[in-house]
């Protein structure tokens, strides 16, 4: 008996050491060994003139409102004029088109048509500044204040800088006589905040009917986050966009007979579709884990010891890692499907039963799960015939297709990153908001949504929010990444 259990013994311990080793190989060989990226001369800029630039543009309120009736024209008339001015070699040398009065489509032709262009994208547009946080503005929101080396005002950073800072890039190339070999489009959008319906999918749609097919295209997405963010990663991290989540609101709705609450039912309508919510909070859609693979797996070679290994051993400690991120409200909507209760509505008065209810549930979707699986799944988990699903006709869309990594233009993207922040690991990311950049799958496999600036928690916080600002010369370090962006998509002229 001694015999048999020393064996046994044995065994274990053997394959222990088994399981060990090919855990600690798998450890070292994770992760893609970065590419060395040699340092290159970058063109002076004026950070000054830039500032000035952007804190123009932000003066005029150029705000979108779901009632597009609210929407004032002016201050986007003005703002046109304002980048003509201000940008006088590229609007006497590009071809500049209004689309759909007050988006722009800029198309500087390169030098050999038979390439296929490349576009980068922006948009004009913010988001009010709500009433009741006014007064915790340090300065007025639409003020462009330059100060302690930043440049304040709403759309600083959601993303007026992200029109100046290509357009200066543009001017910059014009005036040292550079012209692209590959024709480049520049496409400011006026409604992306509310949408895009009426700006960026309009550009798009007009390019797919001249038959344009892009070699690749560059929205607003991740940005360069700094140290310590991503957990693990000591060192800022750039996070490239090769996807966004879908979007998807669904109604619930439901009929109940009215009464006095004095002699109500076991459930009133208020209580089944509060049993219906609690469903679908306590059952969620399945786990898509591998964008966040794909994330660390890029970061191998820049993780800690511990990190590294988990990673590099999903196939033991997956269900611990994904268990961890879906404990967190930020990783967990990178790994899945979400759901969120944002509108409810019913009853009318403390004493009356009410005779219906309805509650909004809003979806963000990832790759891999379609608007039909997501109403499927809802139906399944609230499995209450007496609740009505009404899904909307618009208002709702696919998860964008994702774009390779090892494609030209995603390497050259890197490579440029790599030139202008030598400190900054890339890695592929999920974009879990929505951007214009999906309407431009449409004529685009390699769209990429990366915001060329170095985001803080604290910056993070202002996006959308009070005292919105992005630091001078961080605007002088997105010029020069769209000169370098620009010369490695487009090409030099011979």
């Amino acid at each position: 008996m001694e015999n048999i259990l020393a064996s046994i013994l044995i065994v274990v311990v053997v394959v222990l050491l088994f399981v060990l080793a090919f855990v600690l190989a798998r450890t070292i060989v994770y992760g893609k060994a970065p590419t060395p990226i040699q340092p290159v001369e970058l063109d002076e800029v004026d950070e000054n003139i830039i500032a000035e630039h952007l804190a123009a543009a932000i003066r005029f309120p150029t705000v979108s409102d779901l009632d597009r009736t609210k929407v004032d024209p002016k201050p986007f008339q003005d703002l046109h004029h304002e980048l003509k001015r201000m940008y006088p070699r590229v609007h006497s040398t590009l071809q500049v088109e209004v689309v759909n009065r007050h988006s722009l489509l800029y198309t500087w032709k390169g030098r050999d048509p038979q390439l296929e262009p490349v576009l980068f994208a922006a948009h004009m547009d913010v988001v009010p500044v709500d009433p009741v946080t006014k007064d915790e503005w340090k300065q007025a929101p639409f003020s462009g204040f330059i100060g302690g080396g930043y440049v304040w005002g709403r759309g600083a950073l959601d993303v007026k800088c992200m029109v100046i800072t290509p357009l200066e890039a543009v001017e910059h190339l014009l005036r040292k006589g550079y012209q692209p070999e590959r024709t480049i489009y520049l496409a400011f959008g006026h409604d992306e905040e509310i949408g895009g319906a009426q700006g960026a999918a309009q550009m798009a749609g007009r390019l797919q009917s001249q038959g344009v097919k892009l070699a690749a295209v560059m929205d607003e997405g991740g940005s360069i986050v700094e140290r310590g963010m991503v957990p693990g990663v000591n060192l800022p991290v750039a996070l490239i966009g090769v996807t966004e989540k879908g979007y998807l609101s669904v109604e619930m709705q439901v009929e109940a007979k009215g009464g006095h609450s004095s002699m109500p039912p076991a459930h009133t309508a208020i209580g089944v579709m509060s049993q219906a919510i609690n469903r679908l909070e306590s059952q969620p859609m399945p786990i898509h884990p591998e964008m966040v693979y794909g994330m660390f797996r890029d970061l191998g070679g820049y993780m800690s010891f511990g990190l590294r290994m988990a990673f590099a051993n999903t196939w033991l400690l997956g269900k611990t890692i994904q268990k961890k991120m879906a404990a967190k409200a930020s990783t967990n909507a990178m790994m899945r499907t979400t759901s969120a209760v944002t509108m409810i509505n019913g009853g009318v008065k403390d004493n009356i039963l009410p005779s219906q209810v309805k509650a909004t549930v809003n979806f963000r979707l990832m790759p891999g799960d379609r608007i039909a699986d997501v109403v499927a799944h809802t139906r399944k988990v609230i499995d209450n015939d007496g609740i009505q699903l009404h899904i909307p006709e618009s208002g709702r869309w696919e998860a964008s297709p994702v774009s390779s990594t090892e494609a030209e233009p995603y390497q050259t993207l890197v490579q440029a990153i790599g030139e202008v922040f030598p400190d900054a690991a890339p890695a592929p990311y999920l974009v879990v908001g929505a951007t214009d950049s999906r309407y431009y799958t449409s004529v685009c496999e390699h769209v990429y949504r990366f915001s060329p600036y170095l985001m803080t928690e604290e910056d993070l916080r202002t996006v959308h929010g009070t005292n919105e600002r992005i630091s001078v010369e961080g605007l002088a370090k997105m010029v020069q990444f769209y000169i370098r962006l620009m010369d490695h998509w487009a090409g030099k002229s011979q």
